[in-house]
């Protein structure tokens, strides 16, 4: 993975988060930072699994979760299978959708295969740690088989890194990071992206980023997921 970031870039952008700061926008994005990050007890008290009995009559019965082999459908978050938001993500996509799939669970984890440049979302941070996780989608080799550039920027100083082979990237709760594009697809490539939370909580984001206008350092085909941009005028 080559760091793409250069002195110069780096530097205009912290100077870009600083003024974030230091503003009324700012403290109050950094105000909310801090609670977010904050455990929830009632958050806590749910994710525990309860003393109850399989419905299928076992004892550990409730800790399987498969297929039923019905069609997929769009914002399913108890079947495994599902419709992805973006055509560039073959379908059906494959996700596990943590504590509201199987309750007490402490993660959710998606399984999706990217065929076509796209790219998306605006910088944010989570409450709990999260992975992402860039394999080829050919079997048996899923490292030899990555073939794309995929380009991700890290942290308040927007460095960005460019993945180029196959790659895990830790992302610790309360780091911000994003936008995400993959570029450049020239073999399909599978996508985890392991978040160990009990359900995908509602990130807190930068305020006032404006993806419609960010450099993306090459061409963009941008798809709006989360928060619309932001409006000019």
């Amino acid at each position: 993975m080559s760091n793409e970031s250069t002195m110069k870039e780096s530097t205009s952008r912290r100077s870009f988060f600083k003024k974030l700061i230091v503003g009324a926008g700012g403290l109050a994005f950094a105000n909310s930072l801090q609670k977010y990050l904050m455990p929830d007890q009632g958050e806590v008290m749910a994710a525990a699994p309860a003393n109850t009995p399989s419905p299928d009559g076992t004892i550990y019965g409730k800790y399987f979760l498969a297929d039923k082999g019905e069609p997929p459908k769009a914002n399913d978050f108890v079947g495994l299978n599902s419709l992805p938001m973006f055509p560039e993500i073959a379908s059906p996509q494959t996700y596990f959708r943590g504590a509201s799939a199987l309750p007490g669970a402490t993660a959710t984890i998606g399984w999706q295969v990217f065929k076509d440049p796209v790219c998306w979302e605006t910088p944010h941070i989570h409450k709990y740690d999260e992975f992402l996780i860039f394999l080829g989608a050919e079997l048996p080799d899923l490292c030899k088989s990555y073939d794309a550039e995929i380009d991700l920027w890290m942290g308040e100083e927007m460095e960005k890194h460019t993945i180029t082979s196959t790659t895990v990237v830790f992302i610790p709760k309360g780091m911000q990071h994003a936008p995400l594009n993959f570029r450049k697809i020239n073999k399909p490539v599978l996508f985890h992206a392991l978040y160990l939370g009990p359900n995908l909580d509602r990130e807190v984001r930068v305020p006032d980023f404006d993806l419609t206008t960010f450099d993306w350092g090459g061409p963009a085909n941008l798809k709006i997921f989360g928060p619309p941009p932001k409006k000019k005028g």
